[in-house]
Order: structure tokens, then C-alpha cells, then sequence
């Protein structure tokens, strides 16, 4: 079945608009959850997001995936596609967030995972991500395109949820434990 056709986005900040391209003046914002636990948040990390966003739109070959939940197999909410950075046919400013998030964090990023949230209706549930699964503390850096759109965390088990309004072009970083905690 062929996903539904996709939405252009619509552009809600001045910043988020023109060509892609990385803030030079940005910074990041360190926030400890807990002990070991921690998230950077940096705002309008990437000018041009929702130019950005129009690109991978057009360009990406957008699935839905189908998942084990609950006991059955349901669509996911929402359409996703991988990204091998060494592809040259992608919007090079891909590469150029990779080489910046590696220089900050001293690893290497070297693929990325695109996810398409449709509408209001497009979510996912409290989850960790894969990585967390191989890997003893991993990064995951997140860049948000399109429309605000609320990222929420909590530990695992539940407790108080951690919430940050993503706008188009900002930069939240998971690190520490986060992914296991």
C-alpha cells in the first residue's frame, strides 16, 4: 500500500525559511535529567529548516513501517526513511549537521533516520531508541523540520516527564543514560 500523499510543510517561523545551512551563533543548552541522564538543546541550530524539510519530502523514499505491538501488528504512526550520508544525491547540509554534531560530541555520525509526522495525529509511544539496545551510552541527535511539535521524555516505568517545544531547525541531544534510563 502506497503511503498517503505528502503534506508540504508549512513555514511558521522567519528563521525556518531561505536556504539550509547551520547557525553560526548557536549554542547549546546542557539540562540534567538525573544523575546520568542529560539532554542539549540548542534553538534555530539550522536556518533554512523548512526548505530543508521540503527537500527530503520530494527526495526521500518515505515508507510506513509495521511493527509488533500489543500483541498484533499495527502501521506505524508515521513515515520514515534512512539516510547514508555518504549518498551524495542528498542535501549536502546533512553532511554538513553530521560533521558539526561529531566535532561537538567527539563521535561520528554517519547515517541518519528520518521521521515524517503527518499531522497532529502522527506520534509514537514513550520508547527508547535502537541504539540504546548495542550501545552503553549513546548519542542521539535530533533536528526538528516543519511545524512545532512537542518532544516529551520520562523515565522508564514512568515518573515526571520531561517536555521541550521543538520549533523548525532546533537541536535536542540525548546522551548519558538517557536511552536505557
Amino acid at each position: 500500500m502506497a503511503p498517503a500523499p505528502l503534506s508540504q510543510p508549512m513555514s511558521l517561523s522567519l528563521f525556518a525559511s531561505g536556504a539550509p545551512t547551520l547557525a553560526t551563533n548557536a549554542s547549546i543548552a546542557r539540562v540534567d535529567l538525573d544523575a546520568r541522564c542529560w539532554i542539549d538543546l540548542s534553538n534555530r541550530w539550522l536556518l533554512g529548516a523548512d526548505e530543508l524539510l521540503t527537500q527530503l519530502l520530494d527526495t526521500l523514499p518515505w515508507t510506513q513501517g509495521r511493527r509488533l505491538m500489543w500483541g498484533q501488528w499495527l502501521d506505524e504512526p508515521r513515515l520514515s526513511a534512512g539516510v547514508a550520508l555518504t549518498d551524495r544525491t542528498r542535501p549536502a547540509v546533512l553532511r554538513e549537521m553530521a560533521a558539526a554534531l561529531s566535532d561537538i560530541y567527539g563521535i561520528c555520525f554517519d547515517s541518519c533516520f528520518c521521521n515524517y509526522y503527518r499531522d497532529g495525529r502522527d506520534s509514537v509511544a514513550w520508547h527508547g531508541d535502537r541504539i540504546g539496545r548495542t550501545v552503553l551510552e549513546p548519542l542521539v541527535a535530533i533536528v526538528s523540520l516543519g511545524g512545532p511539535r512537542q518532544f516529551s521524555l520520562r523515565p522508564k516505568g514512568g515518573g515526571h516527564a520531561h517536555s521541550v517545544l521543538m520549533h523548525s531547525g532546533d537541536l535536542l541531544v540525548m546522551g548519558g543514560a538517557t536511552q536505557h534510563r
